[in-house]
């Protein structure tokens, strides 16, 4: 770190002792030392007296560590969050880092309100339903460190993304759920959850002319891949006439400036979202919706990846599945959505797993989580050889996947 009082447009760098960044923050003068002394809050250099002293980037790097300790992420756990972000954004001004933070504290408040929900059900239950209430509470409680670091980085979710390669389905899942949510000519498009826009990406060549679609999701990193996805798309098919807005939005608080959208999509994306919070969800959708206009969302089934679910269990109890807290699916979903919509369709791909690599099974099951990540990479060389042990006569590992779609229109006077 450079303590020089270099220019920078008409504005100076500004040093720092630790007392007068402590009082800039309003925490204390040791709080500063502490952080330095375990080595997050390092100084920009020293005073000819030997103070230690510090810069802009200190102050947003301090007020980071802080806002991450309230999120109750241990001083191990910080030091890798933050090196992971210098790595990734060295450029990242503190309007963006604290955008970063926002979406933290939004994945707390969503995480405390299914810990509320979960309480609440756990009072109401009958003396059999308990214990097994209580322990689905507990899971809930681990899991918030893994639903925010998930899919922080593109490069986790490519992981989750790149075993389907295997698919044994004739076409991809992204053309065939295109097929039925029959987008034509003009139709303004939104999609809840965008993520990095790799469905758009992968059917962007089979896509109508003048669409106007609009992509919106809750994190910054996601957005920049879309916002990256929708440039290339534009520059690959200029006779499509593609309009691609971008907009960051919170679907556990979900609201848009625009409406008379003919299609709405939220593609594997509900599960993340309370019970409550969908509901909401739904009506502000129908209420975005064009006459005659369409809803659609995919969902996984009760036995998706269910031979893998069953490897980790038998070996490796203590990584915990993804979807163990998911409360909607392709068999659940049409009931939640029937007080909202007219559910025309609930529809799963014919499309299974063959999986030739064992490493591909490895990289999948470590970005569960870091915990998962841990304990796989730890084991490695076992985790492979049990994987190939699964393998059939042709050397592949038989993976059942249940993926589908559910298509809504709006009703009538919604």
């Amino acid at each position: 770190m450079n303590c020089d009082k270099k220019e920078t447009g008409e504005r100076k760098s500004v040093i720092y002792t630790a007392g007068e960044l402590a009082k800039k923050l309003g925490v204390s003068a040791r709080t500063v030392r502490f952080y330095d002394e375990k080595n997050l809050l390092l100084p920009c250099g020293y005073s000819e007296a030997g103070y230690r002293l510090y810069n802009e980037e200190s102050a947003k790097q301090l007020q980071k560590i802080i806002m991450l300790r309230f999120l109750d992420f241990s001083l191990e756990q910080i030091q890798e969050i933050m090196q992971e972000a210098d790595d990734m954004n060295a450029d990242m001004d503190m309007r963006q880092s604290l955008r970063e933070q926002e979406l933290l504290l939004l994945e707390k408040k969503e995480h405390i309100e299914r810990i509320l929900s979960a309480v609440r059900k756990t009072q109401e239950a009958p003396e059999e339903e308990l214990w097994e209430n209580m322990r689905q509470m507990i899971e809930i409680t681990k899991e918030r460190e893994g639903v925010i670091r998930q899919y922080k980085r593109e490069d986790n979710l490519n992981k989750r993304i790149s075993i389907h390669d295997y698919s044994t389905a004739k076409i991809g899942f992204y053309e065939w759920m295109l097929e039925r949510i029959e987008l034509a000519t003009n139709m303004k498009v939104l999609d809840i959850g965008c993520g990095n826009a790799a469905f758009w990406k992968s059917v962007a060549a089979k896509l109508p002319e003048g669409l106007e679609i609009h992509l919106v999701d809750y994190s910054d990193g996601m957005l920049e891949s879309a916002k990256k996805n929708a440039k290339e798309i534009q520059e690959r098919y200029p006779e499509k006439k593609l309009c691609f807005v971008v907009e960051k939005r919170d679907a556990t608080d979900f609201s848009y400036p625009v409406s008379g959208f003919d299609r709405i999509m939220a593609n594997h994306m509900l599960y993340h979202v309370n019970r409550d919070s969908r509901r909401d969800l739904y009506q502000r959708v129908s209420k975005l919706l064009a006459e005659n206009g369409r809803f659609s969302c995919s969902l996984i089934g009760t036995a998706h990846l269910q031979e893998l679910h069953d490897f980790l269990k038998e070996y490796y109890p203590g990584i915990g599945i993804p979807s163990a807290s998911f409360d909607i699916w392709l068999e659940t979903a049409a009931k939640e959505l029937k007080p909202y919509f007219k559910v025309c369709s609930v529809e799963e791909q014919a499309n299974d797993l063959l999986v030739p690599e064992e490493e591909a099974v490895l990289e999948y099951v470590s970005s569960y989580s870091e915990e998962a990540k841990r304990i796989v990479r730890a084991d490695e060389a076992r985790f492979l050889e049990r994987v190939r042990l699964h393998m059939n006569t042709e050397g592949y590992l038989y993976i059942r996947k249940s993926t589908g779609l559910v298509v809504c229109e709006k009703k009538e006077h919604s």
